[in-house]
């Protein structure tokens, strides 16, 4: 939702999870101007320090937003599957079944172990209401990591 610039570069680096605005969110130690003083290298903001930079290269942002507000709803969602309660039982939910057919699977999973899937489509017919909260998306893209709740468990 703006520039962290400086030593404010080291905050996202260091959180566990961060969300950052398409064209409007940056994260670097010099903007542009200090670059093309120091090498002479015109670049802009957003290819510097920008969130496709940052949600696929870096692997620093784990969330790419495109406004504020789509940004805040991502931020709620994370907030949202925080444990909160500690040395309580767990928040177990009413189960639901998948929103997907199990039975795909077996049209999902290749018989040959060494052909690609997409493992996404395993985790909607497996998880609760195929609702899975997916985070690090572009960064990393044979790794899936994210939130989803199975037999009502987180």
């Amino acid at each position: 939702m703006g520039s962290c610039t400086a030593g404010g570069a080291y905050v996202p680096a260091m959180s566990d999870e961060t969300v950052i605005v398409r064209n409007q969110g940056t994260i670097f130690l010099a903007g542009p101007p200090l670059v093309k003083a120091a090498t002479g290298e015109v670049i802009s903001a957003e290819e510097l320090g920008g969130a496709d930079t940052h949600s696929r290269k870096s692997g620093v942002v784990d969330h790419v937003a495109e406004n504020d507000e789509h940004a805040l709803e991502i931020v709620r969602s994370i907030v949202a599957n925080l444990n909160t309660v500690k040395h309580v039982d767990m928040d177990v939910r009413e189960p639901r079944p998948p929103a997907f057919d199990p039975e795909q699977l077996y049209g999902i999973i290749p018989d040959d172990v060494r052909a690609p899937y997409d493992v996404r489509e395993v985790i909607a017919r497996t998880v609760d209401g195929s609702e899975f909260d997916e985070f690090k998306r572009d960064y990393g893209t044979t790794l899936v990591c994210g939130f989803a709740r199975i037999w009502g468990y987180p």
